[in-house]
C-alpha cells in the first residue's frame, strides 16, 4: 500500500465510521503504518539487505517518544486572554 492509498483509506475510515475518538491502540497502530509508508516514500527501494529490513522493523515496532508541541500563538488564552480567538 502507498502512503497515498493509506491516506485515502485512513479519510474513508474516519468519514464512513464518524469515530468521535481513537483509544491509545487505534491511535499507535495508525502511528506505525505512517512511518512505515512514508519511509517507503522516502526510499522506495526494496533490498533483502538485512540492515534495511532491520531499519524498517524498528520503524513499525519500536515506539518513539511524543514530539514536543510546538509554542501556538493563538493558543486559548494566548496571547491576548480578554479577546476570542478567531478561526478560519
Amino acid at each position: 500500500m502507498t502512503s497515498r492509498d493509506f491516506c485515502f483509506w485512513l479519510q474513508g475510515f474516519f468519514e464512513i465510521s464518524n469515530v468521535a475518538y481513537l483509544d491509545a491502540s487505534q491511535t499507535s497502530v495508525i502511528k506505525k503504518h505512517l512511518d512505515l509508508v512514508f519511509y517507503h516514500e522516502i526510499d522506495p527501494s526494496y533490498s533483502d539487505d538485512p540492515r534495511v529490513q532491520q531499519q524498517m522493523n524498528q520503524i513499525h515496532n519500536e515506539p518513539k517518544p511524543p514530539k514536543p508541541v510546538p509554542f501556538h500563538p493563538f493558543a486559548e488564552g494566548e496571547p491576548f486572554p480578554d479577546k476570542p480567538i478567531m478561526r478560519c
